[in-house]
C-alpha cells in the first residue's frame, strides 16, 4: 500500500474488501500508525533518500492492520519497492505460518 494515506489507502482497500465502518477503520488506522505520521508530507522537514533497488522483488516491504468487524480480523499487505506493486490478504488469525504460506504463493 505504501503509506500513500488516507484517501488512497482507503480506495485501494475498498478495490479488494469491504467491511462496516471500514472508512472509520482505516481513518483511524492510518492517523495512528507511527511510519504513515513519520512520512506525512505536512510533518516532514526534508526528504528522505530514496531506496536504489534494481530489480523486482528486491525489497518486498510488508504491514499488517487489524480489521475491527467483518469476515477477516487483519489485513496483511506487502509492496515491492521496485515496481510499486501492492497485493494483500484478509486473515482469520495474524501468524507467522499463514502470512509466510500467502507470501509463498503470491510472491514466490
Amino acid at each position: 500500500m505504501g503509506h500513500r494515506g488516507e484517501n488512497e489507502t482507503s480506495r485501494r482497500i475498498e478495490a479488494r474488501f469491504w467491511w462496516e465502518g471500514m472508512k472509520n477503520s482505516v481513518k483511524k488506522w492510518v492517523q495512528s500508525y507511527l511510519s504513515c505520521q513519520k512520512r506525512s508530507k505536512s510533518l516532514q522537514r526534508e526528504q528522505g533518500k530514496p531506496t536504489a533497488n534494481s530489480k523486482i522483488f528486491e525489497s518486498v516491504r510488508m504491514d499488517s492492520v487489524h480489521i475491527e468487524s467483518g469476515r477477516w480480523k487483519y489485513m496483511v499487505l506487502a509492496r515491492d519497492d521496485f515496481s510499486g506493486w501492492p497485493e494483500t490478504v484478509g486473515l482469520v488469525k495474524l501468524t507467522a505460518k499463514a502470512v509466510a504460506r500467502w507470501f509463498t504463493s503470491e510472491w514466490i
